[in-house]
């Protein structure tokens, strides 16, 4: 079935929201210097949110036959007449108030094909053939995702969004498997991704555990790898709504109302998103099956255009929908699903050369929070953490427990370099984010860790 079939099958009567879906991925995992798994899926899902008189009812499924969009669409009614009326009821939207269709949407499908693994295979092969000759021993994982969504509306309103995305993370060990180091990249497609260029960067980094030093925890200045960059803004942006600031439960509450127009952060910080983006577009418009902080469900078709969340280390805007907004005297602003920080023209080798003594960070790990109201985070090192001392690395040193606020972060980063593609190792491989290298200081190492 197509999503277009889905949608005019799960509207029916009544007012209602569709989103069908065609979804295709494939993988190849990575172990001891061999591909041992690869695998290709595709599948079809309906969601259908029924609307009666502000009361909603939502009910989701994988398809394959039509005739379960009609059940679907059925248990969703059903619920709905059960349901209290959701405190977000507005109007759905109509066709001239929802966003306009993009252009580029009527091109070539998006979706993964098994054949696209045939070159990266190829690259990966020879990597691996370099690791088993270097006596080394290589890990990693790989996957590209493509996927179509139709949103329908009762009023009339049909758009579609498509998106891709690949990523693939190489480990890099010694034979003994004692001295690990990572990386991480993402692309919009396989064909993005250069193998070959990580397993060089892994060896270098590799080379540099030869020598290895033993520090206490304390407050360091740190140069943090965009993977680790990328970390620390993207869950920052998950406390960047509206309604929680509103409710007092997070960082970006203030004494008298939200935390927007203040500088939280440091001159040089800005974030922003934008769904055209070429190198990490996603759809323009907002589509959920559920209501949150973030969106809800009577927003359906709604535009999202580019924003700028910071700009100048100054909070712009907080996420917020249509009826969060009415009622509590805030610009309407929908969340986007790609993040980007502002670097500058600085590789991250400049930024190492210019170091009298830091700590250089490649990857976090286990992020959980410590005081959600501050935004207190505390997690782990992972995979390579060296030191820099009068602008060369000269060892890897142990790994360390952290505890730290990304807004405390970017309150004392004081240099950013380049931003690019970042895979954010804690957060998941299917998001999309830029982000630089960024030195900070004081950052605090609350503890040593024994992990490798």
């Amino acid at each position: 079935m197509t999503p277009e079939e889905i949608v005019e099958l799960g509207l029916g009567e009544g007012m209602a929201v569709v989103i069908g879906e065609k979804a295709s991925g494939l993988n190849f995992r990575l172990a001891n210097n061999t591909v041992t798994t690869n695998g290709w899926e595709e599948s079809n899902s309906a969601g259908v949110v029924a609307l009666e008189e502000g009361r909603v009812g939502v009910q989701a499924a994988d398809i394959s036959a039509s005739s379960q969009v009609a059940e679907i669409a059925r248990g969703a009614r059903e619920r709905a007449r059960q349901s209290p009326e959701a405190p977000d009821a507005m109007p759905l939207l109509g066709v001239t108030e929802a966003a306009s269709p993009l252009a580029n949407e009527s091109g070539p499908s998006p979706e993964a094909r098994p054949e696209d693994l045939g070159p990266i295979l190829d690259s990966v092969r020879g990597v691996l053939e370099q690791s088993r000759a270097a006596g080394l021993r290589c890990f990693g994982f790989a996957q590209a995702t493509g996927s179509s969504e139709l949103l329908g509306t009762s009023t009339g309103v049909r758009l579609e969004g498509r998106r891709q995305h690949a990523s693939l993370a190489l480990t890099l060990k010694t034979a003994d498997l004692g001295r690990s180091v990572w990386e991480g990249a993402v692309g919009r497609r396989m064909a993005d991704l250069d193998p070959e260029g990580m397993y060089r960067r892994l060896s270098r980094r590799l080379g540099w555990t030869e020598r290895s030093l033993e520090l206490p925890a304390g407050h360091y200045e740190v140069i943090l790898e965009p993977s680790a960059t990328s970390d620390m803004v993207v869950r920052l942006m998950w406390d960047m709504h509206a309604r929680g600031a509103d409710e007092g439960r997070t960082v970006f509450a203030g004494k008298s109302g939200t935390r927007v127009g203040e500088a939280m952060y440091a001159p040089s910080i800005r974030l922003e998103s934008d769904p055209l983006d070429e190198e990490m577009a996603v759809p323009n418009f907002v589509r959920c099956l559920g209501s949150s902080e973030y969106a809800s469900v009577f927003d359906n078709g709604l535009a999202e255009p580019p924003v700028v969340w910071v700009d100048g280390g100054v909070q712009q805007e907080l996420i917020c929908p249509r009826r969060w907004a009415q009622d509590h005297g805030h610009p309407v602003r929908p969340d986007v699903d790609n993040l980007a920080m502002a670097g500058t023209e600085l590789s991250l080798d400049q930024m190492i050369a210019s170091t009298k003594r830091a700590l250089l960070v490649t990857s976090l790990w286990y992020i959980r929070d410590v005081d959600p109201a501050a935004l207190l985070l505390t997690g782990l090192t992972r995979d390579g953490v060296f030191l820099i001392e009068n602008g060369e690395v000269v060892g890897s040193v142990n790994n360390f427990r952290f505890n730290e606020s990304p807004v405390g972060v970017l309150q004392r980063t004081v240099e950013v370099g380049r931003s690019e593609l970042a895979f954010s190792r804690e957060v998941g491989d299917e998001l999309f984010v830029k982000a630089p290298p960024i030195r900070v200081e004081n950052f605090f190492m609350s503890s040593v860790s024994d992990a490798i």
